[in-house]
């Protein structure tokens, strides 16, 4: 089964920007192999703190199955949760994560 992923990333080699002021998001199709789709440009919705008003951010990442950042906030990650996405908080090159994500079994119930 193939996934599609978004990663909070400036230039495309680390996940390092949090979801609210995330300005670049590198996708990602999943399957036997990670295959690069785009990366697509946002306007950051938080410059901080901020609570609620995602609605945006999520339209931009709909055809995601998960997303992968630095940080993200209670709320804004059970908003997230609630419109049926993964999320996970990390740090790291790209190509490992994709490599980690392939080997493993994140997707699975």
């Amino acid at each position: 089964m193939a996934y599609r992923i978004g990663l909070a990333s400036i230039d495309g080699t680390v996940i390092d920007q949090h979801f609210g002021s995330a300005r670049y998001w590198q996708i990602y199709d999943l399957d036997t192999e990670a295959h690069f789709v785009e990366c697509r440009k946002t306007v950051p919705k938080c410059q901080g703190h901020c609570e609620g008003g995602f609605e945006d951010l999520v339209s931009i990442l709909e055809d995601c199955d998960a997303i992968f950042v630095l940080k993200i906030g209670e709320l804004a990650a059970s908003y997230i949760l609630s419109k049926g996405k993964r999320v996970f908080e990390g740090f790291g090159e790209i190509e490992e994560i994709l490599l980690q994500l392939l080997q493993g079994d994140y997707f699975e119930e």
